[in-house]
């Protein structure tokens, strides 16, 4: 619902100038020479935030989410940089003033430079072999496989591809005594 009101609020923008200021439409070739204004979204290591950020701006300016605008702080240098908690919103920059250039600006969303976050945050640090937490991953992994053995055929017992993978003694034990426990718990079922 809220890009219906940013395309509204857009809309209404370019109406606007359109009708109260053609000049702005049609300036003059000096006008054009200015430099493109840029606005990027680029989200935080955690991704738990974004930052704006914007070049080749005059100020006054104001940003909008789609469903509410605030003010800009604008240096003198045209650029701007402010952090939001909204992470999956389509920023615009709008002009203040119907005689600025850029009337309004899309933010692209850019990929961040950080470190891609970890898929189970559990495995945030490396496991010790032989440790409580590497075990209890065998046990886990050697239940799944059991299981998906079972389901395929009751005659093949699971083994463990051990090719690529770096784990403990410990590991591999927890996995077969789980694999066989569960192969024999849903074969035994049938």
């Amino acid at each position: 619902m809220y890009r219906r009101t940013r395309r509204a609020v857009v809309s209404s923008l370019l109406a606007s100038s359109v009708v109260c200021g053609g000049a702005v439409v049609l300036a003059p070739a000096a006008d054009a020479a200015a430099p493109a204004a840029s606005c990027t979204v680029t989200p935080g290591p955690n991704d738990t935030y974004v930052t704006i950020t914007g070049e080749g701006f005059t100020a006054p300016r104001k940003l909008n989410d789609g469903e509410s605008t605030v003010d800009l702080a604008v240096g003198p240098d045209g650029t701007f940089r402010v952090q939001r908690f909204q992470k999956n919103v389509d920023y615009t920059v709008l002009a203040a003033n119907e005689n600025q250039n850029f009337v309004f600006v899309n933010c692209k969303r850019v990929g961040t430079a950080a470190t891609p976050k970890p898929q189970n945050p559990q495995n945030t640090t490396p496991l010790q072999p032989g440790s409580r937490r590497e075990v209890a991953q065998g046990r886990a992994a050697g239940a799944q496989a059991g299981a998906a053995a079972a389901k395929k055929s009751c005659e093949t017992k699971p083994v463990a591809n051990k090719s690529g993978q770096q784990h403990s003694d410990a590991y591999w034990q927890a996995w077969s005594q789980a694999a066989n426990r569960s192969f024999n718990r849903v074969c035994n079922n049938r």
